[in-house]
């Protein structure tokens, strides 16, 4: 094959050049993609799935080791179960005891969420989420809300009786 110029095109040429226009082509889209996705978040057209902020009152005993190593909290509902991301400093309150602070995304819409303080040497606490299945942002948290369940040695124990407010939860909805 020859050109306009009067070169000889080969294959291989033909194929480097049609590879480079691809390449360039597909830069293209993927730049015009990324200033499209950020100019819409940034102007709050996209949704991002709503997560769940929380604040986890301590007894001033537990608070004592690092938390943030040995600590877990996970969201269990009927669809998944999902880790919470913590934060690495603790808030002190009033009363000396400490807040274990963090977030965990809402990936379904359910009205069945529970969340689950796992500490070592400690029983699991559970607290139910009082939510709707599909909640809307909240600035305010809620009322401090007290251990729903408490799990030992593979028992589940019901908190009722006389009520026990050394482990506590409060959240909002991001």
């Amino acid at each position: 094959m020859i050109d306009r110029t009067g070169s000889v095109k080969t294959l291989r040429r033909i194929a480097i050049r049609g590879l480079g226009i691809a390449l360039m082509a597909g830069a293209l889209a993927a730049g015009a993609f990324s200033l499209r996705t950020a100019a819409l978040t940034h102007l709050g057209l996209i949704a991002k799935a709503p997560a769940v902020e929380f604040e986890i009152r301590l007894p001033p005993a537990v608070a004592k080791g690092d938390l943030k190593r040995e600590a877990q909290v996970e969201l269990l509902t009927d669809l998944n179960q999902t880790l919470a991301q913590l934060d690495s400093d603790l808030l002190a309150t009033e009363d000396g005891r400490a807040v274990l602070r963090g977030s965990v995304p809402l990936k379904f819409r359910t009205a069945e969420r529970v969340v689950v303080l796992s500490l070592p040497g400690q029983a699991q606490r559970a607290f139910r989420l009082r939510l709707p299945p599909n909640p809307s942002p909240s600035n305010e948290f809620s009322p401090w809300h007290m251990v729903d369940r408490v799990v030992s040695g593979g028992r589940t124990e019901t908190a009722r009786g006389v009520p026990d407010d050394t482990f506590a939860i409060r959240y909002r909805v991001l």
